[in-house]
């Protein structure tokens, strides 16, 4: 069996990741509260990309922004984890 950890590191070998590949990274680190900057160090994406994949994730219900200390902060939903469980089943296939 692979884990989610193994294919990401598999996809170092390769140019691009796929969008899915993008935002399964970032629900693992959002998995815990955090702020946009330790997604864009974390997801290794740029600003304009996280914002942009943050809007898209928030509006599909991924995850949710949360207020701490005037700062905007990301937190996985339930859908969320749905999404990276049922991933990481389809990983497990290949």
């Amino acid at each position: 069996m692979r884990s989610v950890r193994q294919s990401t590191e598999e996809l170092a070998m390769r140019d691009r990741r796929s969008r899915h590949e993008i935002m399964i990274d970032i629900l693992r680190i959002v998995v815990r509260e955090t702020n946009i900057t330790r997604i864009v160090y974390g997801a290794n994406i740029n600003f304009k990309m996280a914002q942009t994949y943050m809007a898209y994730m928030v509006e599909k219900g991924l995850v949710e922004p949360l207020s701490r200390d005037g700062k905007i902060c990301y937190k996985i939903t339930d859908k969320g984890r749905i999404f990276l469980e049922k991933f990481s089943e389809l990983v497990e296939l290949e």
